[in-house]
């Protein structure tokens, strides 16, 4: 049955490629004609194959440039660099090693507010792919989004909350619920200290994982949590919130499942009012709604009043997805057994055909 869940380690390292055979002098600003005629004279010096008198000349542009810029201002690294090098030309291993270290904390701690800006853009991709059905390259870039957070931000930051959820996400639609059901629990354990055990961020998560909990039919461990995602959504978003539209589907579902058909309706059609109103009745958001609403009364045998939803959300999906989408095909099944329990047979076998070339065609 479809339910509507919110959007809401391999390490990565960064590799520092440096050449031992020849000897590249990394440019960097001068702070006075001093620092810069000392590092000319420290090329100078290697060319000659004099590197004692290059590496004490670069002790000193280095000592400089601290006293000028910090010792872990960026403008020093590139000095370090050439220094490494020259220590790399003596065969003195340890301390190029040191050197290169340094000057790549360096690189790297200047690089922060970038990698951390690109994991917006790379948890948004991974989610993208997700709702694609691009599992493998989903996890790659949702994989890479929370090594840099947690490689860059302190243990516990919102951000690594957030990648946890995503990545969450991922293992739930492809159905490793115990990976999933561990990230859930970490990142909810995140928002609850950073945003707050009120908050959207954690009601966020606690529907992702009574969706989950639902999946598994736990159907005992999911209702709590919907009902406190339900209550904290109408507090943080609105009552006419898409938040709340959408746990209330997920609600319903819930008590769906448990044949529990009165409290679930008037769930279902509160999800359906707000689509409306919000998203445009004509959207596909309406059209999972009408789905949703017709399995119900479906379930309970209500069927005159399931076929018109049923029908009402093919027309949608039709005109807004194409003849070959999942939904579709989806709706197009249900309302075929509806036909057949009504012993509408030819009916239901040209419904079940055409749903069967959708299938074929995705």
């Amino acid at each position: 049955m479809q339910i509507t869940k919110v959007w809401a380690r391999k390490n990565v390292p960064v590799l520092l490629a440096v050449s031992f055979a020849s000897l590249a002098f990394v440019g960097c600003s001068a702070v006075g004609g001093d620092i810069a005629k000392v590092r000319s004279d420290a090329a100078s010096e290697v060319a000659k194959n004099n590197l004692t008198g290059a590496e004490s000349m670069l002790r000193q542009a280095i000592d400089a440039r601290e006293k000028s810029d910090g010792k872990d201002n960026i403008k020093v690294a590139g000095a370090l660099i050439d220094l490494g090098t020259v220590y790399a030309k003596e065969g003195k291993a340890a301390q190029a090693a040191e050197t290169f270290k340094r000057a790549s904390d360096i690189q790297q701690n200047d690089m922060k507010p970038q990698m951390l800006a690109l994991t917006k853009s790379l948890n948004g991709l991974g989610l993208a792919y997700v709702h694609q059905g691009k599992y493998a390259a989903a996890e790659e870039v949702l994989q890479q989004a929370l090594t840099v957070r947690e490689d860059n931000l302190d243990a516990g930051s919102k951000d690594i909350g957030e990648s946890e959820n995503s990545l969450a996400q991922l293992y739930f639609e492809t159905r490793h619920y115990p990976e999933a059901e561990a990230l859930y629990k970490e990142a909810q354990a995140i928002y609850e200290k950073t945003s707050g055990s009120d908050s959207a961020d954690t009601a966020n998560v606690r529907n992702n994982l009574g969706s989950l909990y639902y999946a598994e039919g736990k159907y005992g461990q999911a209702e709590p949590l919907l009902k406190w995602s339900l209550e904290a959504f109408e507090k943080t978003t609105g009552k006419d919130s898409l938040d709340v539209a959408n746990v209330a589907n997920n609600l319903g579902e819930t008590y769906r499942a448990e044949k529990r058909f009165n409290d679930a309706e008037p769930l279902f059609k509160r999800a359906l009012a707000i689509n409306e109103t919000t998203c445009g009745k004509s959207s596909p958001a309406v059209a999972n709604s009408c789905n949703n609403l017709a399995l119900l009364y479906h379930s309970e045998g209500r069927y005159a009043d399931a076929e018109p939803l049923y029908k009402r959300s093919i027309a949608i999906f039709e005109a807004t997805g194409g003849p070959n989408n999942p939904p579709l095909a989806s709706v197009a099944t249900n309302y075929a057994e509806l036909l057949h329990m009504t012993g509408r047979d030819a009916e239901a076998n040209a419904v079940q055909q055409k749903a069967a070339q959708r299938v074929a065609q995705q």
